[in-house]
């Protein structure tokens, strides 16, 4: 007799399809936290220089 959690296993990974749209959903949830984590180092590498260019473009100094 199988156990609690082996045939919920089998209930929501039976089958390759389902295999494959959980894998899609966990590569798309990681390509969000990439871009994510571009942004921030994006943001911690220049984010003086981007606070006097919107500053700049705001005062209509550029």
């Amino acid at each position: 007799m199988t156990g609690w959690a082996e045939r919920k296993a089998k209930e929501w990974f039976g089958t390759p399809e389902k295999k494959m749209r959980l894998l899609q959903w966990l590569v798309y949830i990681s390509n969000l936290y990439v871009i994510l984590g571009v942004f921030i180092l994006i943001y911690i590498l220049y984010g003086e220089h981007l606070h006097a260019l919107w500053d700049a473009i705001r005062s209509g100094k550029l």
